[in-house]
């Protein structure tokens, strides 16, 4: 009998990954990947909500199935997956069908297995449980977890591995992303999405995103992939300021899209900084005498400030932050 298990653990260049569901048989206690589209249930929608916390992310993930034929019992797990060596480390994995919540267990996978969409030799276990699909019904299915981040040396990386839904029936029929960033001093930088690129994303709050997609038709190993950066652009290999572009460059609205309104504060207020402001704000003296003091020249204050020593360029970009938060409120 077919079986089938959900969401896929991958470590790709140090950032770990997870996936929609793929398929496994079960031979001698072990899972074995099985062929693609073998069988009646369709993933008509998922929902992947992804919160990014200052030490970790959080994942929760959303399925709408719909089976087009006879009553099905499938597998549907937690594969772990790790690439070069590696292992992903997750924990508080939780899963629910149709809003309860389940038991889940631990099987090994077959890790010789490979065909030309599939190689299990760096897979190890799958955390499992049974699904009944009921004929010509609807099923929901949710997991989530915590995991920590990958890195690139800039920034984090964040991935997760949608390609697998090529396995159900037809066309995964659509996706919403939906993104939310706690981390008070990096941002969302670069994607890699279904269709297009960041521009796919609309604001929902100041440090919310979400972005649509439908028909999705991927290959077995797409992924979804965040990069994130610092907010100040402090990533070297030079020493800050050579990177900070709101000291050089005229801002525009697109690039503040990825700042949330505190990180638009210290942004604004890092052009002071670089010329000596004496802040009044606790946290402010904070930051900049702990990030400051690895600056060049470091961070020192100048009783001496004016603001005409601030040039056109800074001024605009002090304006249009300024106007940015304000637009944002409260």
């Amino acid at each position: 009998m077919k079986k089938a298990v959900a969401l896929l653990l991958l470590l790709i260049f140090a950032g770990f990954s997870y996936a929609n569901d793929t398929y496994f048989f079960t031979s001698g206690g072990n899972l074995i990947p099985a062929e693609e589209q073998d069988v009646s249930v369709q993933m008509r929608s998922e929902v992947i909500s992804i919160v990014l916390e200052s030490d970790h992310y959080e994942v929760t993930v959303d399925f709408n199935f719909y089976n087009t034929g006879k009553e099905l019992e499938l597998l549907v797990g937690f594969p772990f997956f790790a690439a070069g060596g590696g292992h992903g480390r997750i924990w508080d994995f939780k899963c629910w069908t149709n809003g309860e919540m389940s038991d889940y267990s631990d099987m090994p996978i077959d890790r010789e297995f490979s065909n030309s969409n599939f190689d299990a030799r760096e897979l190890e276990n799958a955390y499992t449980r049974i699904i009944r699909f009921p004929a010509k019904m609807s099923t929901a299915t949710k997991v989530s977890y915590k995991s920590e981040y990958g890195s690139d040396g800039a920034g984090f990386i964040i991935k997760y591995l949608y390609g697998t839904g090529s396995s159900w029936k037809g066309a995964i029929g659509k996706m919403t992303v939906r993104l939310e960033n706690r981390m008070p001093y990096q941002r969302p930088d670069s994607f890699t999405l279904p269709e297009g690129d960041a521009s796919a994303f609309t604001r929902k709050g100041d440090n919310k995103w979400e972005a649509q997609f439908s028909q999705i038709e991927p290959k077995y190993t797409d992924c979804i992939s965040i990069h994130t950066r610092d907010i100040l652009d402090d990533t070297g290999p030079k020493s800050f300021p050579a990177y900070f572009r709101f000291a050089e460059q005229r801002a525009n609205q697109n690039l503040l899209f990825w700042y949330t309104k505190p990180q638009l504060r210290i942004v604004r207020n890092t052009i002071y900084a670089l010329h000596g402001y004496d802040f009044k704000s606790e946290d402010l003296q904070q930051l900049f005498s702990n990030r400051g003091r690895y600056w060049n020249p470091p961070y020192e204050v100048n009783p001496s400030f004016r603001e005409d020593e601030l040039s056109e360029t800074e001024r605009y970009n002090i304006r249009l932050i300024l106007q940015e938060e304000e637009r944002r409120g409260k």
